[in-house]
């Protein structure tokens, strides 16, 4: 008898697995082999245990997600193996970074402007001129390395880790933002192993004691010419703002109780409504009150109240950073 061939099976170049995790929980993840690489990309999606219908249905979706991606990959695979193009971008990497420093200013903080413009001038450091559609791992790979031996900006100093950190992963953000807006087609930053990205380093925060802040309202107090920087830093020391919603407070946001007054504000960084008592120490530092749309404080830029806070701090006899 003649034996019937068995259909041969066809090999993916990527695969859906999945990874046992301690909880019990399963992660997803894509295992993509081709010319004798081999590279995970990590879904950050899970399975539950199955304990109930509702268990299974939130699987279920959790499987189409993934599987979805999965498809999306394969198409990728497949046109980039055929010599189709990704998109025709025609920007350099620096030429985009200009662009989004430009549209963002005035909508995202000033810190995260400036992260901008100094990734910026790394990147003109490290290749005067590259295509975004040509940014690649080893390009990331190596501007990881770069970062690691590289000096500040303005000065003779190497770059600590945690600014390392805070730069390599600004260039995820940019290349995240064009893949959005569809002028490139993945990642490469997602490419980058654990040993080839730049770890977060730990820092550890210094505090004020309640002696310290003492200190800095009495020189506060006997100085004038602090002016309203100091004064909004002490408020928040007994309200608990950050920088980011102090320094858009308007006397709308504070509300007389008739036992008090109080703070109701949304918070900037989280997006949540909150409401502050205000202590009477608290109430003491708010400068003379103004119409319902005026700003409570008014203070120059982030980086020149930095200035006078540090030269108050040490008129106070802190040393603390």
């Amino acid at each position: 008898m003649n034996r019937i061939k068995q259909k041969a099976k066809i090999k993916e170049p990527v695969r859906l697995r999945v990874k046992s995790l301690a909880n019990g929980n399963q992660s997803l993840y894509l295992d993509t082999y081709h010319k004798g690489k081999r590279i995970y990309e990590f879904l950050r999606l899970y399975l539950i245990p199955e304990r109930s219908a509702a268990d299974k249905a939130v699987n279920a979706a959790t499987m189409r997600a993934a599987t979805a991606i999965k498809a999306k990959r394969i198409l990728e695979f497949v046109n980039g193996k055929a010599g189709i193009k990704t998109p025709d971008c025609k920007l350099s990497i620096q030429e985009w970074i200009e662009n989004i420093i430009k549209v963002k200013t005035g909508l995202q903080s000033h810190s995260s402007i400036m992260l901008m413009k100094r990734l910026l001038k790394h990147l003109q450091r490290y290749s005067q001129s590259t295509g975004l559609a040509d940014i690649d791992r080893d390009f990331c790979v190596g501007f990881a390395d770069y970062l690691r031996s590289a000096h500040a900006l303005n000065s003779s100093k190497y770059l600590m880790q945690a600014t390392q950190f805070e730069l390599l992963n600004a260039l995820s953000i940019v290349l995240n933002e064009a893949v959005r807006t569809e002028l490139i087609v993945s990642n490469p930053m997602r490419l980058l192993n654990a040993a080839e990205r730049i770890k977060k380093s730990q820092s550890l925060r210094e505090y004020l004691t309640p002696g310290e802040v003492k200190s800095m309202i009495s020189v506060s107090s006997e100085n004038i010419s602090t002016g309203d920087d100091v004064a909004a830093f002490l408020f928040c020391c007994f309200c608990g703002l950050r920088y980011s919603d102090v320094s858009r407070l308007k006397w709308a946001d504070i509300i007389d109780t008739g036992k008090g007054r109080k703070i109701a504000i949304t918070m900037k960084k989280t997006h949540r409504s909150v409401e502050v008592p205000l202590s009477d120490i608290a109430a003491s530092l708010l400068p003379a009150s103004g119409a319902a749309d005026t700003s409570v404080f008014s203070f120059p830029e982030y980086g020149v109240t930095l200035k006078k806070l540090r030269k108050t701090a040490q008129a106070a006899g802190i040393k603390k950073k």
